[in-house]
């Protein structure tokens, strides 16, 4: 496994890369004083203590709520976990940092989009003082089985701002049954994925020729690895925004039209939940989503024998696959904070990421990768290897931009996937919606610029 090790430190430092050109400045938090040094760690120190973690309703947060009992019977220390949906728990967490609340201890970010912006907010705690704490660390949390370059992804001015928890990126889920039935090879290039969809909608009428993310703010997570292969990007050399590029308007066209033509009713509503149903029901034939909902795919056993999976086949400009990482980070608000922090390193100790990747979810420690139990795990079932074969080429080549690298990306990201699913919709051309986004995120660099 020492090959996925590298790749894996590789994945951290793409993270770093793409969100540090970008990070601004941050009015100083409320800051925690831990517990003295000189006292000796104990997972017992909190007995009786309650706290509160604010979840994204994926995998990982699922996750985490069903484990969370065991941390309570390692602990004593009681868990709420609120889980919401991506776009209402972003909604919650700004709502609760704006008001300055306690009410959060713990919650999920994901450094490559909100990574600077909540930097500047101030809506980071900065984690290294308990990391550095013998006191309130267990001594075996092994805090550099992540390597230099993991923590440095976390890192914003100087300020450890979360604890990785999992490494991800979208990759290419298909019914081998399918294809192999009608005749068709599995694709190498994005214009043979077309042309597959194509002959699949004739040979299998009843079944989605091919699925992805089509509702707006979850888009541009799918849809820039089209952008890449396709020889597009969001930015210009000199800083403006790019989608009118032929080369990006071609990849807005390829996108909206497997999407328009081959996908699923409603797609413009579809987000991971929606793609993992018509992937475990067995109704899509190729599905472009989440290495993170890997697990919950793989609990309906037919398709542990009929799946496959690969990384998006290449376009004109080869393949730039798309790779990102969730974190959890601590409140500066919290009044519980070595408490939270208790939380943190149990859910991302080696035994918790151990238990989750064989969830499903790719581990950020290179010890994981390398262990008994994981290892034997993949060499079960021939699709795990292909996942895990896929998330080691995402980590050695993949990127995470998702948009332009600015402190407003959230909204950009909105900008992108109106811009694709006017397309999809067929209310504009790809050139038209192009066009038209260049121009709002053209403000959008501009405003950002002045908030730096």
């Amino acid at each position: 496994m020492t090959r996925i090790r590298i790749r894996v430190l590789v994945t951290v430092l793409v993270l770093l890369l793409a969100h540090s050109v970008f990070a601004g400045g941050r009015p100083e938090g409320p800051t925690a004083t831990p517990t003295a040094a000189t006292e000796e760690f104990s997972w017992r120190r909190f007995e009786g203590d309650r706290i509160h973690f604010l979840a994204n309703n994926n995998p990982i947060g699922q996750l985490l709520q069903r484990y969370a009992p065991e941390f309570t019977a390692l602990t004593g220390i009681n868990v709420e976990v609120s889980l919401y949906a991506e776009q209402q728990y972003r909604q919650r967490l700004e709502t609760t940092f704006q008001a300055r609340s306690d009410e959060v201890d713990v919650f999920m970010s994901l450094v490559s989009r909100e990574g600077s912006l909540y930097d500047q907010a101030g809506w980071y705690a900065d984690l290294k003082p308990f990391v550095d704490n013998p006191a309130v660390t267990s001594p075996d949390y092994d805090f550099a089985d992540f390597g230099q370059g993991v923590i440095d992804a976390g890192t914003l001015r100087d300020r450890l701002t979360g604890i990785p928890v999992n490494i991800e990126g979208p990759v290419l889920y298909y019914r081998a049954d399918v294809l192999e039935a009608c005749g068709i090879p599995v694709p190498g290039t994005l214009a043979e994925l077309r042309q597959a969809a194509e002959r699949v909608k004739t040979c299998r009428p009843d079944m989605i020729p091919f699925a992805s993310r089509g509702l707006a703010p979850a888009v541009p997570y799918t849809f820039s690895n089209f952008l890449h292969n396709m020889g597009g990007q969001y930015v210009d050399a000199q800083g403006r925004s790019s989608l009118s590029s032929d080369a990006s308007v071609r990849a807005i066209e390829l996108y909206a039209e497997l999407l328009r033509d081959f996908g699923p009713p409603g797609v413009i509503n579809y987000s991971f939940p929606q793609l993992t149903a018509v992937n475990s029901n067995g109704q899509a034939v190729m599905t472009f989503q989440s290495s993170n909902e890997f697990g919950k795919i793989m609990e309906v056993a037919e398709r542990a024998n009929d799946t496959r999976i690969k990384v998006l086949p290449a376009g004109p400009a080869g393949s730039v696959p798309v790779v990102i990482g969730w974190q959890l980070s601590m409140s500066p608000n919290s009044r519980k904070q070595e408490q939270a922090w208790y939380f943190l390193q149990w859910a991302t100790s080696r035994a918790m990421q151990v238990k989750l990747g064989l969830d499903g979810l790719a581990p950020p420690r290179t010890s994981v990768w390398e262990s008994q139990e994981f290892t034997a795990w993949l060499d079960e079932v021939a699709v795990r290897r292909e996942w895990a074969e896929a998330l080691s080429i995402l980590s050695e080549t993949g990127s995470s931009v998702l948009a332009p690298q600015i402190i407003l990306q959230p909204e950009s990201r909105q900008i992108i996937g109106e811009a694709v699913g006017s397309v999809i919709l067929g209310e504009a051309t790809a050139r038209q919606a192009a066009a038209r986004a260049d121009q709002l995120i053209n403000d959008l660099i501009q405003r950002s610029e002045r908030l730096q």
